[in-house]
């Protein structure tokens, strides 16, 4: 996958004592954000199977938008934490 050097974004989750962030890149021409998560760098399990990665973790899923909003961002990775029961 060929991403735009001139986008990514750090999102992050700073509530009740987490200190977790990812990052996403904005694939060359789509509206895609990939999200990446460095489960090693916070001694968890990969919970993701067979996926993609990068020298800033394995990508966790993808959001189809042109440009995407810290908040909007930081809240999809807020909900992927919980769902994978990391918080």
């Amino acid at each position: 996958m060929l991403y735009d050097d001139r986008y990514h974004m750090h999102l992050g989750y700073y509530e009740n004592g987490f200190d977790l962030e990812a990052v996403a890149f904005k694939r060359q021409s789509q509206e895609i954000w990939d999200i990446f998560f460095d489960f090693e760098h916070y001694g968890l399990n990969n919970a993701v199977q067979e996926a993609e990665s990068n020298g800033f973790g394995i990508k966790i899923m993808s959001i189809e938008i042109e440009e995407l909003d810290y908040n909007y961002g930081a809240k999809k990775f807020e909900q992927w934490l919980s769902n994978q029961r990391i918080i």
